[in-house]
């Protein structure tokens, strides 16, 4: 009697496995598809560096969380520091917000862009009420490069710097 019991509670309990597994997997999947936008933005991740006559620039991105990133970026010439800056990458929603505070300027009050554009490995963040810059855009041109600009306008001029970097090893 007890192999007949067993025997008939044996797919209950591997169908209840089942849908448990199922229900894990159905959860996860939705984990995953929540922070898609920022999860495109991983080639971002790493240290990026570039060296030019005596300026050296290097701007490190880590993953925080499943829905952040943050990056320290600076820039010496000889040994002095000329430029540092802290970055976040967030996203929150459907939205993914660059939050960027520079040192020494801005009195060092966090400036955020808004994620406007993100395809084929160029993602550009703006934010119309920030005087300098206006925008931010990264692009991945080829495989361990890194091409970074900022525009803005000067009494109805566009400007625009550029910023190449190689991942470092």
């Amino acid at each position: 009697m007890k192999k007949y019991l067993l025997f008939a509670l044996f797919p209950l309990l591997l169908n209840s496995c089942k849908n448990n597994s199922e229900s894990q997997q159905s959860e996860n999947e939705t984990s995953v598809g929540k922070f898609e936008k920022i999860d495109q933005l991983k080639w971002l991740l790493g240290t990026w560096t570039n060296e030019s006559g005596e300026e050296f620039s290097q701007e490190t991105w880590s993953k925080e969380n499943e829905n952040s990133f943050t990056a320290f970026s600076f820039t010496q010439k000889g040994k002095e520091t000329i430029f540092a800056e802290t970055m976040a990458l967030e996203q929150k929603g459907d939205t993914v917000l660059l939050t960027v505070v520079t040192v020494n300027e801005n009195d060092e009050k966090p400036v955020t862009f808004k994620m406007i554009s993100s395809e084929n490995g160029k993602v550009t963040f703006e934010n119309k009420n920030h005087d300098f810059p206006e925008r931010i855009t990264y692009s991945n041109p080829v495989k361990d490069s890194l091409h970074a600009w900022i525009e803005w306008t000067v009494n109805g001029e566009p400007k625009k710097v550029d910023f190449y970097f190689s991942r470092k090893n």
